[in-house]
C-alpha cells in the first residue's frame, strides 16, 4: 500500500504536473468568471514556475543532500558492499531487447571496480520491479545481464529481486547479508539518496558506510535567473521528491532521522 499510495501522490504534486494543475484549475474559474480566484490560481502558477524554472532552486536543494558525501571515506578491510538499483530502465530494456542504463548508471560501474578491488567481500544487488502495474520486469535481472557482459562472476553476487523501494531495499539485503556487528559494508547509491538510505539502515540497526555515485547538484548556487528552465524543474522535481521520501520515511517510522548526521 505504502508503494502504490506513494507513486500516486508524487505524480500528482511533482512540479510540472503542480504547475499544469494550478493553470487548469485557474483555466476552469476564468470560464467561470470569478475574477479573484482565477487570478490567484494564474499568479500561483507564475510563482511556481519561476521557482522551479527560473530559479537554481533545485540544484540548491540537492547540493544540501549531496555535499557530506563529496568525499569517499572507506575502511581497509571490506566486508560486504550493498548495491542499490535505480541504473537501468526495465521497460526500455524490455523493448528493445538491449540493456538501457538511465541517470543513474554510475551505480554499475563503481560496483564493478568495487567487486574487483574487494574479492572477497559478499555482494549483495537489491532490484525488483518499480513500476506501479509490472512487477515482472525485476531489475535484478537486468543487471545480472549487465554484470555477465562485463565478465563479472554473477554466481557470487546475491541478486534480491523483491524489493520496490529503499525501505525494501535494505529491509530485504539485511535478511539475506546477516551483518555481523564488527563488519564493514559499503552501500552504492546516488549521493542525494544517500541520507534516506543510511537513515534506514541505522532503523534497522545496520550500520552501512556510504559510497556516493551519481552527483547532480554543483558544489556552489548561483541565484541568477536561468534559460535552462527544463534542467531546473527537473533538478527540483528530483530534490522535492528524495526530500519529501525523507520526510515520510520518518514520520512512518521507516527511518532513525530526516537527515543523517
Amino acid at each position: 500500500m505504502f508503494f502504490f499510495l506513494s507513486k500516486i501522490v508524487w505524480t500528482i504534486i511533482n512540479p510540472f504536473n503542480f504547475i499544469v494543475l494550478l493553470i487548469f484549475i485557474a483555466t476552469i474559474f476564468h470560464f467561470f468568471k470569478n475574477k479573484f480566484l482565477y487570478k490567484f490560481f494564474y499568479l500561483m502558477a507564475l510563482f511556481c514556475f519561476i521557482f522551479s524554472c527560473v530559479l537554481p532552486t533545485g540544484n540548491y536543494l540537492l547540493n544540501i543532500l549531496e555535499k557530506d558525501f563529496h568525499r569517499i571515506n572507506i575502511p581497509e578491510k571490506i566486508d560486504g558492499i550493498l548495491i542499490l538499483s535505480g541504473a537501468v530502465n526495465a521497460n526500455l530494456t524490455k523493448e528493445h531487447q538491449r540493456i538501457q542504463l538511465g541517470s543513474a548508471s554510475e551505480r554499475l560501474f563503481a560496483s564493478i571496480k568495487l567487486i574487483k578491488k574487494y574479492p572477497n567481500a559478499k555482494i549483495i544487488f537489491s532490484g525488483g520491479s518499480p513500476y506501479l502495474f509490472d512487477n515482472l520486469l525485476k531489475q535484478a535481472d537486468i543487471v545480472k545481464t549487465f554484470f555477465d557482459q562485463f565478465e563479472i562472476d554473477t554466481t557470487k553476487i546475491i541478486f534480491e529481486k523483491n524489493a520496490r523501494n529503499t525501505y525494501e531495499n535494505i529491509y530485504n539485503s539485511k535478511i539475506l547479508a546477516k551483518p555481523k556487528k564488527n563488519e564493514n559494508w559499503l552501500i552504492i547509491t546516488s549521493a542525494f539518496h544517500m541520507h534516506r538510505t543510511l537513515n534506514v539502515g541505522n532503523k534497522l540497526g545496520w550500520k552501512l558506510i556510504p559510497y556516493a555515485v551519481d552527483f547532480y547538484a554543483t558544489k556552489k548556487t548561483l541565484w541568477i535567473p536561468s534559460i535552462f528552465l527544463l534542467k531546473n524543474i527537473s533538478l527540483l522535481s528530483l530534490a522535492l521528491h528524495e526530500w519529501i521520501g525523507l520526510l515520510t520515511y520518518y514520520l512512518t517510522g521507516k527511518s532513525s532521522d530526516i537527515y543523517y548526521n
